[in-house]
């Protein structure tokens, strides 16, 4: 028998590992896929060149073909003859899409219908007839493809958990992320990070779902564990303020637009609930906790089968270890901490290094009331009792600091749009304000909001040149938790600091 011949049954990644040059034929022959970054590590664990010729709709005799002209032996592989084929019979049901066109196209159309409030299982026997897998990109360029056709963005994230079921059990990477694996994610990987919150969401979830209900000592425990899911926060903020602008930087918009949305929904939703929900009046609020439930566990979903592979196969390693360097930015939701990575703490630190040795110290800036250095300034900035970001006069993101960490402010926001920085919902508030003072049509906005309990004023004004042409938008952010205290405390003769 020949031990070099190859296995159709094996998996990918054994088999691209004896013979390398394997991965260059499958790509040339419509196995796009496998080229791309991570993916033999994940899905060619388990994936075998027979399954992914069923999946693909490539014809095993195709492949075959290619490997035994590339000098490749098959593994018990004997070439039949082609039978010819019966007449097809007339059938009014539409053929199944075959080119990747019509295959995205296909999936915005079965989405569409579910949105327009067709049937599930109508669309979805449709769906599973046609697709025996998809990827998270064409998932995502499916429903991209509806937004940029103007479909409603609030209908879209309405009906997202609708959209994202109809695909459960068909994405190529069901099941396949290897997490626990080292040489597919390091340990400290922020995709290791998110689905360690992950799994400890999904454990409060099945420890919801047990609940009985059925005396007030059980519906008391179940609203202390229900309010405690407000933790979850962080976990969206990362995922959220981290992977989406940069994915978006990549072509892909959608997820900010929909994703982000559904988060919002879901923690407003959460917070009010759990702030509402007693054990007297659980009965009440029961049906829309449930549902706050089930779009929590629906949202790891689409986490771990369609935003967490669409990263994956765009970003680069300095991508990834910029997210990893920000994480901390933002804590973590539901367990203590994240491991280190050491490549990404060596990257980090030569970045800082490399900002550090720009020797800040030996300029100097005049000022109508003096001079500093360039270092005097930098630290004067850094103890002020405020935070500060300046959006410059293209709307990007240039400069912050964040003493108070009022707001989480990763360094990886720096160059890009302040678009980015906010959720779908109150981005045409942020638009219309920065038109506004580009306009002349106002130069300043207050807003004051209790923030973790604490008064805090969001100031934005106008930044505008001695001729009056606008420069960009200041956002300062300050709380008087200090102050409110001290302002509380009787009046009392104090004495002279000075003797």
């Amino acid at each position: 028998m020949d031990t070099t011949a190859i296995d159709l049954d094996a998996p990918l990644i054994e088999t691209c590992k004896a013979h390398p040059e394997v991965k260059e034929i499958m790509s040339k022959a419509g196995f796009d896929e496998i080229v791309k970054p991570g993916r033999l590590e994940t899905v060619g664990r388990f994936m075998s060149m027979r399954k992914g010729c069923s999946f693909k709709g490539i014809p095993e005799e195709d492949l075959v073909d290619s490997l035994q002209e590339a000098g490749l032996s098959v593994k018990g592989y004997e070439k039949k003859e082609a039978a010819p084929e019966p007449a097809a019979a007339p059938s009014d049901q539409p053929s199944a899409p075959a080119t990747a066109e019509e295959r995205t196209a296909e999936l915005g159309q079965l989405v569409k219908r579910l949105s327009d409030g067709e049937d599930f299982e109508t669309v979805r026997d449709q769906f599973v007839r046609d697709f025996a897998s998809v990827s998270a990109e064409e998932i995502a360029q499916a429903e991209q493809d509806l937004i940029a056709q103007g479909y409603s963005l609030p209908e879209m994230r309405r009906l997202c958990d609708v959209h994202s079921s109809l695909f459960h059990g068909r994405t190529d990477d069901e099941c396949t992320l290897t997490f626990g694996d080292e040489s597919v994610l390091p340990k400290g990987h922020p995709l290791s990070v998110l689905k360690a919150e992950n799994d400890e969401i999904e454990k409060r979830l099945d420890v919801l779902a047990a609940h009985t209900l059925e005396d007030d000592a059980d519906r008391a425990a179940f609203i202390d564990e229900f309010c405690a899911l407000r933790q979850v926060k962080p976990h969206y903020a990362k995922k959220e303020e981290l992977l989406m602008p940069l994915l978006e930087s990549y072509g892909y918009p959608g997820p900010a637009e929909v994703m982000w949305g559904v988060d919002d929904e879901i923690m407003h939703e959460v917070s009010m609930l759990a702030k509402a929900a007693t054990p007297d009046t659980l009965s009440q609020f029961e049906p829309r906790i449930q549902a706050a439930l089930k779009r929590m566990r629906e949202m790891l979903y689409k986490e771990e089968q369609i935003l967490f592979p669409l990263c994956q196969d765009h970003f680069t390693k300095e991508d990834w270890y910029a997210v990893y360097r920000d994480i901390p930015e933002f804590g973590f939701s539901f367990i203590a901490s994240a491991p280190h990575w050491l490549d990404a703490d060596v990257w980090a630190g030569l970045e800082a290094k490399k900002a550090a040795s720009q020797d800040i110290e030996a300029g100097t800036v005049k000022l109508p009331t003096g001079e500093l250095t360039l270092g005097q300034l930098a630290t004067i900035l850094s103890m002020l009792p405020v935070d500060l970001t300046f959006i410059d006069a293209d709307d990007t993101t240039r400069f912050f600091t964040n003493e108070g960490k009022v707001f989480s402010r990763p360094l990886s926001c720096l160059g890009r749009p302040v678009w980015s920085c906010h959720p779908p919902r109150v981005q045409m508030v942020v638009r219309t304000l920065i038109e506004d003072f580009k306009s002349g049509k106002r130069d300043k906005m207050e807003v004051w909001m209790p923030k973790g309990g604490v008064p805090t004023r969001v100031q934005y004004l106008a930044v505008r040149d001695k001729d009056g042409a606008y420069m960009g938008t200041l956002e300062i952010v300050q709380q008087f938790g200090d102050v409110m205290e001290h302002l509380a405390e009787p009046s009392a003769p104090r004495p002279h600091p000075f003797p």
